[in-house]
């Protein structure tokens, strides 16, 4: 809720004067665990790889690492890319078009990408997620095509520098069957009731694409380009930095 909530903000123009901050990267470092994984609560719960991006989010916006352990979570990560190339929730378990997005987005903003994975680990790592296109995206093999895996797989693929091998006349055509055309918004899959979830990633998608009308897409973040702007100028001033 942190992330969402930082982003949120950005989004309507806010410049986080009233955010605590020193809080905010104090409460992280009580988050994070000795394998480099994050869980939600101080209180204990679930830990996985969408909690280290999240961490990295926070990170990342406040622009204060202080409260990530950067090289257990990195160490998270490569022990969490599987025998097929992905990358899972935790060392040791399945592929997922998520949380291979949540690690190679939190390498991204690191700025570790290169460094921790070998150009063969990277290779394969953009085969697995360029074979996930059908229409749109699955998630995992033998999957069916789900409308947020646009923005999911996508997006990763924007960050490994290779969305240009994305056929996105088949992508946009597939987003378009899962769009309800009376009430508006997009599904899970064609002839599935909208939800906020899936309408979101449906345009997150389509901004991938450069959707006309649509604001261009921060892809790690997954926040807008503008939003994003916005944030590295409350940066610049809080480092007294000109314009």
């Amino acid at each position: 809720m942190t992330y969402t909530a930082l982003c949120s903000l950005l989004i309507l123009g806010d410049d986080l004067s009233q955010v605590h901050k020193r809080a905010v990267i104090a409460g992280l470092r009580k988050l994070q665990l000795s394998d480099g994984s994050f869980c939600p609560t101080p209180e204990g719960s679930e830990n996985d790889m969408r909690f280290v991006y999240c961490a990295s989010c926070i990170s990342h916006i406040l622009d204060d690492w202080s409260g990530v352990d950067k090289d257990k979570a990195v160490d998270y990560i490569k022990k969490s890319m599987s025998y097929d190339g992905g990358i899972a929730q935790g060392p040791g378990l399945e592929s997922h078009g998520g949380s291979t997005f949540c690690a190679v987005a939190t390498l991204v903003l690191m700025g570790r990408l290169q460094s921790t994975f070998s150009p063969k680990q990277l290779e394969r790592l953009k085969r697995w997620c360029l074979k996930r296109q059908e229409s749109g995206f699955q998630g995992r093999p033998n999957k069916p095509v789900d409308t947020c895996y646009s923005f999911w797989i996508g997006a990763t693929l924007q960050l490994l520098g290779v969305y240009s091998m994305v056929n996105s006349d088949c992508n946009r055509s597939f987003l378009m069957t899962t769009q309800d055309e009376v009430v508006g918004g997009f599904g899970k899959w064609p002839d599935i009731s909208p939800d906020a979830l899936h309408a979101y990633f449906g345009v997150c998608g389509l901004a991938l694409m450069s959707e006309p009308e649509l604001n261009p897409i921060h892809a790690a973040l997954n926040m807008s380009e503008k939003a994003t702007d916005h944030m590295y100028e409350l940066h610049k001033s809080w480092h007294g930095t000109p314009s």
